[in-house]
């Protein structure tokens, strides 16, 4: 029997290197590896992988050129295993079929067809073997990673065996979905901590448009391909797919450990949000997968004052996280204190806090520079908050989290004096009137009212 014991990856891409391993079961039985065989590689399409099943004539009809694609088995005298290990093959160019209707380059699949010849018996009998790799799905830029893995997705939770090359089913059951999701979902974030029963009524409501909160409602209701990730969900410019998919990037790549530690609440609305810290105290917060933003996660948090109760922070994302960590940029909002339901924000994430260096206000510049430091402030909100105190203490007056140096730097250095009130300053009324007119300019510009802007000072 020959099988492939590595598979090649299911979403290829052009000019990158790629592996697979294949093995011949007869191991040293039959003296085959006194005269080794060698096995090739070549991509073939779907429509020529049902032709080679019906074993119709497809010698050399392939679907692209695959480098490195010839390899010599070799047999390991430990294992008893003969095996071929292809370590870098990458695929230089693909032909595309034509494509079905709506159906788009990433829902076209290819497989890696391997092949190889043996004889016994002094050559007196001669063996051709063949095997199919699992199903591929090839692209030529990173960007198309993204449908390709729901295409893999697709294949794998819902083929069925003995199924002619590559045939699926167009719709599944939800329940379904919702088991090949959580698979995928623990998968990627590497975590024990899957979709809880709230979480998948959260997917359903965004999925079917609909407001039912009880699970078994959406068991018995169908999922298409083209609902999947085909389709767009109502009102947004991308699918239920891409914005799941999102979401497990933005964890994969920077918020692991706090999913883990269940301070993600993740899967709710704004509305939901809003209804669970209704009666909360001040300063609690939750962390929610962004409606709007692919890959987006917002700050929600209760703060009763004259303009509004509750707020909601514009999302961060990868490039977010990638310039300041996310436990770091909620020590410096120090007027969020309680992570929903009631866990104090430092005892949750003080762990991951970057420690800053409390340096003297006498530590001097190194080769004559001075060391600026990332913070995450809201301005409209301390503006909000203090108009709300009216100048009395408010919660806020608290210390700020370990992450954040308990001394005051911010008058370390000289100031510049002013030109304006220096009598020996030099004061130019044009740069002044630019400066003027570029600030009147920027207040001139609206501001989409849903979202609290952050900065980084």
């Amino acid at each position: 029997t020959f099988i492939i014991e590595k598979q090649p990856p299911q979403v290829l891409k052009t000019q990158t290197k790629f592996a697979a391993t294949v093995r011949l079961l007869v191991g040293g039985k039959l003296n085959v590896h006194m005269n080794p065989p060698q096995v090739k590689a070549t991509i073939i399409s779907e429509q020529q992988a049902k032709s080679l099943l019906k074993n119709e004539n497809t010698r050399n009809d392939y679907s692209g050129e695959i480098l490195n694609n010839c390899c010599v088995m070799e047999y390991h005298q430990a294992t008893g295993t003969l095996s071929a290990h292809f370590r870098n093959m990458s695929l230089k160019r693909i032909k595309r079929s034509d494509r079905r209707g709506a159906e788009s380059v990433t829902e076209e699949k290819f497989t890696i067809l391997f092949e190889s010849q043996f004889s016994v018996g002094g050559n007196e009998l001669v063996f051709q073997v063949k095997t199919l790799s699992l199903p591929v799905v090839v692209i030529v830029h990173g960007s198309q990673d993204n449908n390709a893995t729901a295409t893999v997705l697709w294949d794998n939770a819902f083929a069925e065996p003995g199924r002619v090359p590559f045939a699926v089913p167009d719709k599944v059951l939800w329940p379904q979905l919702c088991e090949a999701l959580n698979m995928k979902f623990k998968a990627e974030v590497q975590s024990n901590r899957g979709l809880t029963k709230e979480n998948l009524v959260f997917l359903a409501q965004k999925l079917f448009n609909s407001s039912s909160s009880h699970l078994e409602d959406y068991n018995g209701m169908s999922v298409s391909w083209s609902q999947f990730n085909r389709e767009n969900l109502p009102g947004r410019n991308y699918t239920f797919w891409q914005w799941f998919d999102g979401v497990m990037e933005v964890l994969k790549k920077h918020l692991k450990p706090h999913w883990n530690d269940g301070a993600i609440l993740g899967f709710v609305n704004k509305q939901q949000a809003h209804d669970l810290l209704i009666n909360k105290p001040d300063g609690t917060f939750l962390l929610r997968f962004s409606d709007s933003e692919i890959g987006g996660i917002t700050i929600a948090w209760k703060f009763d004052s004259q303009e509004r109760m509750f707020w909601n922070l514009m999302p961060f994302t990868t490039r977010d996280f990638s310039i300041r960590s996310l436990a770091d940029r909620l020590g410096d909002l120090s007027y969020l204190i309680y992570v929903f339901p009631d866990r104090p924000k430092d005892e949750v994430y003080s762990k991951y806090y970057t420690p800053v260096p409390c340096e003297p206000a006498t530590a001097k510049a190194v080769d004559g520079y001075v060391k600026p430091q990332i913070k995450q402030v809201v301005p409209e909100f301390v503006s909000a908050s203090a108009d709300s105190a009216g100048g009395s203490a408010t919660y806020m007056d608290q210390a700020p989290s370990p992450a954040v140096c308990p001394q005051a730097h911010y008058n370390m250095y000289p100031q510049n004096p002013d030109p304006v009130l220096d009598n020996d300053g030099d004061f130019d009324l044009d740069d002044t009137m630019d400066v003027a007119r570029r600030v009147e300019e920027l207040l001139g510009r609206p501001m989409d009212s849903q979202w609290i802007p952050h900065a980084q000072s």
